[in-house]
């Protein structure tokens, strides 16, 4: 149990590391990778220099001379040994104290068997044993001459001879001898190239691992980059080449709040877009067809029906005067049917092209009320019952072209009449509601009414739900997509609402006129 906790916690965490990583800017970025460019070869450069000057430091430290053999590092690790103790004979000290640091300064060369003596003005001052076993081992090894230096390494021993003088004026002589430090025969050829090869393969080791720590940094680096920033952009690229190509369902999956994750979301909004108005071009093209369809329909009958009374009469049908009366009639309403539905074109076609101008007025709703009762009068001479309902509280206001929005109500009365059912008598009903903002009117029948799938759409130019469109009469599916452009371009807003064999409620919403900007227009 304790184990799946710590594990849920871990990947917690790492969900948390992700996030934030992932929503980094590419400055950020950029600026992060610039610092680790020089952070990461810096910190393994210093390490390797401190484990290379540390190593270096031991072999020529004093404590590090061992009984090995010969090397470059050794004859330095001797001088070193020798500095040390001439340094403390050289310093103005008590001679209590001199000697205290002389023994501490020799005792790692005695460790080593070597054995030491020296002189202060030719009086010993400090030995490890007897003045003549140390020079006689000495000789035994090389031959001394008391007034030179010596620094020799033969496989016989070592002995180093080295006088100094102080600033007082005092003269030391050092000898140490170890006739067990030995080294192999070599020339001095070889010392040389003992020391040229250390030195070289120093150098080069020094050399490959700045190299090398180079390139990790590099190899680092890139993989970074790689990951945070190409990785991204290939998706982004990916995205944009499959939306290039037509694939509008292809989405950039990368989410982040920087600049590519920004990019991403613009490309996928961008896809968005293309695509709605890709299938609004679709519907748009489909509802073209239908329209065409539709008037190439609704012009043939008519134009059918007067081509043939025409035949009739040219031909001699109508051989009597009612016939031809009645045959004239028809003509002449055929063609009528025909010049309405052709002026509805015209005028959806410039209400969508912009070509109508408003006159608007400010009226109140009661004088809309009035001309309403005019319009039911009118519809009680038909054989339809009609209802007002008034529910404003005040006198609103609304500003409309009287003309076009009469043509409205006269188009919605019209279809409400032209769809009423046969074994019903017809009653349309007005209600107006008052609102904050509007005004709504709503205008039901009992008539037909239209199928769930027919009502979206009864606002579109030229549809009508009577499929077969037998009747050019019975309405072309033009008046309500008029009243639908006349209320928008009014800043108001039109739908219906409907059950089959239940009537039509169309509903009209207009904004009202402010009360401030009526008394500006009254006082105009």
């Amino acid at each position: 149990m304790g184990i799946a906790v710590n594990k849920e916690k871990i990947n917690n965490k790492k969900d948390k590391i992700k996030s934030h990583t992932v929503n980094l800017k590419i400055n950020t970025r950029i600026i992060i990778t610039s610092v680790l460019a020089i952070v990461i070869p810096t910190i393994i450069i210093c390490t390797f220099a401190g484990v290379f000057i540390n190593s270096v430091v031991k072999n020529f430290d004093l404590s590090a001379v061992a009984h090995a053999p010969y090397s470059i590092l050794n004859q330095a690790q001797w001088s070193q040994a020798v500095n040390d103790l001439s340094s403390q004979l050289v310093k103005d000290d008590k001679y209590d104290k001199k000697i205290s640091n002389i023994k501490k300064a020799a005792l790692p060369l005695e460790q080593l068997g070597s054995l030491i003596y020296i002189e202060e003005n030719e009086k010993e001052f400090y030995t490890s044993c007897s003045k003549d076993e140390i020079i006689k081992i000495a000789n035994s090894v090389v031959e001394l001459k008391s007034d030179s230096d010596l620094f020799y390494f033969s496989e016989k021993g070592a002995v180093v001879l080295s006088n100094i003088t102080s600033d007082n004026n005092n003269k030391y002589t050092i000898l140490i001898v170890n006739d067990k430090y030995t080294y192999p025969n070599n020339s001095a050829n070889d010392k040389a190239n003992n020391v040229t090869g250390t030195i070289t393969n120093r150098t080069i080791i020094i050399v490959a691992i700045v190299g090398l720590t180079f390139i990790l940094a590099i190899i680092i680096i890139s993989l970074i980059t790689s990951k945070t920033i190409i990785g991204p952009v290939q998706k982004i690229t990916k995205g944009a080449n499959e939306i290039a190509n037509g694939n509008l369902d292809y989405e950039i999956d990368y989410k982040s709040t920087n600049e590519l994750g920004q990019l991403a979301d613009s490309f996928n909004e961008m896809r968005l877009r293309v695509k709605a108005s890709t299938e609004e071009k679709q519907r748009a093209n489909q509802k073209q067809k239908e329209m065409i369809a539709g008037i190439a329909h609704d012009l043939r009958t008519p134009l059918t029906s007067i081509k043939g009374y025409v035949e009739g009469l040219r031909d001699g049908i109508a051989d009597t005067k009612e016939k031809q009366i009645r045959y004239l009639d028809t003509i002449y309403n055929s063609t009528c049917d025909t010049e309405k539905m052709l002026n509805d074109l015209l005028t959806i076609s410039k209400l969508e092209l912009g070509d109508i101008t408003l006159n608007k007025e400010n009226i109140k709703v009661s004088e809309f009320i009035e001309f309403a009762y005019e319009v039911g009068h009118d519809l009680q001479n038909t054989g339809f019952d009609y209802q007002i309902i008034d529910n404003t509280k005040s006198t609103p206001i609304i500003s409309v072209d009287t003309d076009k929005f009469s043509r409205v109500i006269d188009n919605i009365v019209s279809n409400s009449i032209k769809y009423k059912r046969p074994d019903v008598k017809g009653k349309i009903t007005l209600t107006v509601s008052e609102y904050e903002h509007s005004v709504i009117f709503e205008i039901a029948d009992n008539g037909m009414g239209v199928d769930k799938e027919s009502l979206p759409r009864i606002f579109d130019t030229l549809y009508r739900a009577d499929k077969a469109r037998s009747n050019v009469s019975d309405g072309s599916g033009l008046g309500l997509s008029v009243c639908k452009q006349i209320v928008e371009l009014h800043g108001g807003m039109i739908w219906a609402r409907s059950e089959p064999g239940n009537g039509l409620a169309i509903f009209i919403s207009l904004p009202l006129v402010e009360e401030k900007n009526n008394r500006n227009g009254d006082e105009i």
